[in-house]
């Protein structure tokens, strides 16, 4: 017997073939139809976000604050013009106080990636506002500045908390280490000014709950060491009582901590306040170099002893670069000027080029150095950050760890006439800088 192996071959007829083509074409342009009203919607949304608007009851909207420093803005804040103000506010830290990250990571991967802090939160949150508080969250975000957080995640997360508690919120988004970061009150201060419908808040009747407290490790049973003391001094800072996540919904009792930041009140009742009339200028023409860590009170000195006298300042942040002061001081000196280096000048090579001039122009050089304690330069670091808004940015760590690292003591065989300690001694130009000398820093 022989069998047939050929291929067979089977022809759809023109019929059914037709409306294989037709189902195609229709599927195609359905899925083409979805993914064009997909991207309307989406380009719809990103309009709608760029505006600030929200899906948020009580007309609550996004709102960039402030000048923007290095490209960004320092504080962001969701608020409402038509929510009534009220004269009790309970303010929350978010992280870790009203919601913990649902992946167990220390920080979140992405918008969704939270839950609440306890079962009891939404609860307690929703009785305060039926009692008359104003919930609102204050929350600081480094990440978003060193690009590390989407602050478009930050948004969306705290959208879908109010959404949940079903109650209006406001928020406060501190976007990295700027002016208004806790423990600083500027972002405090932005909410009851601008965004409490000009109630008057009751600072005896309000309250700030977070978990950066400055317990120590182990302060209970496996917990870690708070990672700083920021949410206490915000608290203290501002004049409303504090409490833990655990004090305020568990009802647990306050465990130990440290300020772990200088006491301004404590320093000033060891160096109080000194108005005297002190005189450093000298009558004949000279080049003084200040020596001292960042912040430690050169520019103060210089603005307050011997620029008013007529001296020149020379300032590397200012003009950029050695070369540069040198040659202000260079000119300064051919009119006759005296001239001030206000830099930190740390080492012997960085005040060669002045002594040398000073030298060649056959004139004296002093040389002043801050004995400011470490903690208070520190602590002076973020008050002055705080004083100018932000326009004078705080100095990181790295910059008092290559001051000490390059440190030379300065010595009459460099060529200096005179080498004079200063020791710092709290002076206010207003009220508005002795109230900040006085806050907790957080350093």
């Amino acid at each position: 017997m022989c069998l047939d192996m050929s291929p067979q071959v089977y022809i759809t007829p023109v019929g059914q073939c037709s409306n294989l083509i037709m189902k195609l074409i229709a599927r195609m342009s359905a899925r083409s139809k979805n993914l064009k009203r997909k991207a309307v919607e989406n380009t719809a949304l990103a309009v709608k976000k760029a505006k600030g608007e929200t899906d948020l009851a009580h007309g609550l909207k996004w709102a960039q604050v402030g000048q923007e420093l290095k490209g960004l803005c320092p504080l962001i804040s969701l608020s409402s013009d038509s929510l009534p103000g009220r004269t009790k506010v309970v303010g929350f830290d978010i992280d870790f106080t009203v919601i913990k990250t649902a992946s167990g990571r220390k920080f979140a991967t992405g918008a969704k990636d939270w839950e609440w802090w306890d079962e009891m939160v939404p609860a307690k949150l929703k009785s305060l506002d039926a009692d008359g508080y104003r919930v609102v969250f204050f929350t600081n975000q480094a990440g978003i500045e060193k690009q590390k957080t989407n602050p478009n995640d930050i948004k969306d997360k705290i959208e879908d908390i109010i959404k949940q508690l079903s109650i209006p919120v406001q928020a406060f988004i501190c976007t990295g280490t700027n002016h208004y970061r806790k423990p600083g009150t500027l972002m405090w201060d932005y909410f009851v000014d601008n965004c409490n419908g000009g109630i008057k808040v009751d600072v005896n009747k309000s309250i700030f709950v977070g978990d950066a407290a400055g317990r120590a490790k182990a302060w209970a049973a496996e917990k870690p060491k708070d990672f700083s003391c920021s949410d206490r001094m915000f608290a203290a800072n501002i004049g409303i009582k504090f409490y833990t996540p655990e004090e305020y919904f568990m009802s647990e009792s306050a465990a130990p901590f440290k300020w772990g930041s200088l006491d301004a009140e404590a320093y000033l009742k060891i160096k109080p306040v000194n108005n005297k009339t002190i005189t450093y200028h000298s009558e004949s023409q000279e080049i003084v170099i200040m020596v001292g860590p960042p912040a430690s009170g050169k520019s103060s000195l210089r603005k307050r002893y011997f620029e008013p006298q007529g001296y020149v300042a020379v300032n590397k942040d200012t003009m950029g670069t050695q070369a540069k002061c040198v040659k202000v001081a260079k000119e300064a000196l051919a009119k006759g000027k005296s001239v001030v280096v206000d830099n930190t000048n740390p080492n012997k090579s960085t005040r060669k080029d002045f002594l040398d001039l000073a030298e060649k122009e056959g004139i004296p050089c002093r040389c002043f150095v801050m004995q400011t304690p470490l903690d208070v330069a520190h602590h002076l670091n973020l008050v002055r950050q705080n004083m100018t808004n932000g326009e004078v940015r705080r100095v990181p760590d790295v910059g008092y760890a290559v001051y000490n690292k390059n440190f030379e003591t300065p010595s009459k065989c460099e060529g200096f006439l005179e080498i004079v300690n200063i020791d710092f001694t709290p002076q206010f130009d207003n009220k508005r800088h002795e109230v900040l000398f006085k806050h907790w820093t957080g350093h």
